[in-house]
């Protein structure tokens, strides 16, 4: 028995990593961790530029929601400095409204996307083939799947706190897998996530 794993890829790119993030960090002076007990940072980043962005939203030690917006364009060469821009978010819904949609959302339990890689496969017929080997004629049953590898596109990593629980994890191209893969929960999970942000916000709509 054989299983044959046919995989189609699209164009390669560069997503967003954990020294992006530390350099998006420093440039606008966050810390690595979490700073308050119920806060989310969402890192978006990836495809062939220099950009890259943060969306953050917490509730700050007087109880008060707020929601930012980081930019950050980073120094390619000496004619290309570095650029950062920052702005204040209102949210078209009360953020407690909001943040319980997250939860709701599963964003304190959601897997990296490496951990549900078997899922990303079209199941495969079974199939009994003719082969030659060595001079003998064999068959053998093969199941044959396909994978989509989508590597060009966007990267998230999202961080997540809600008091004495937190979550960390990474999507790349989630609206492109869900394409292929509806059925998939935490590809469903991940965009409602994103769309949510999109709505409540007006970021990444383009």
């Amino acid at each position: 028995m054989k299983n044959i794993l046919i995989i189609i890829p699209f164009l390669a790119s560069i997503s967003i990593s954990a020294q992006n993030i530390s350099k998006i960090n420093s440039d606008f002076e966050l810390s690595d961790s979490l700073t308050y007990e119920t806060e989310v940072r969402i890192y978006q980043g990836g495809g062939i530029t220099n950009y890259s962005s943060l969306f953050r939203m917490f509730k700050d030690f007087s109880e008060n929601w707020k929601a930012e917006f980081y930019e950050h364009y980073a120094q390619v060469d000496e004619k290309t400095a570095l650029r950062t821009e920052k702005q204040t978010l209102q949210s078209e819904s009360e953020m407690e409204f909001v943040f319980l949609n997250l939860i709701r959302s599963h964003i304190l339990d959601m897997p990296n996307q490496s951990e549900i890689h078997w899922k990303l496969v079209k199941r495969g017929d079974i199939r009994k083939v003719k082969t030659i080997y060595r001079g003998e004629i064999i068959e053998e049953f093969e199941i044959v799947s396909t994978k989509i590898s989508i590597l060009d596109g966007e990267g998230f990593i999202i961080q997540v706190k809600n008091r004495n629980k937190s979550n960390e994890f990474q999507f790349s191209n989630p609206k492109g897998y869900l394409k292929h893969y509806p059925e998939i929960d935490e590809l469903n999970y991940m965009n409602e996530i994103l769309d949510l942000i999109r709505t409540e916000f007006h970021i990444w709509e383009k």
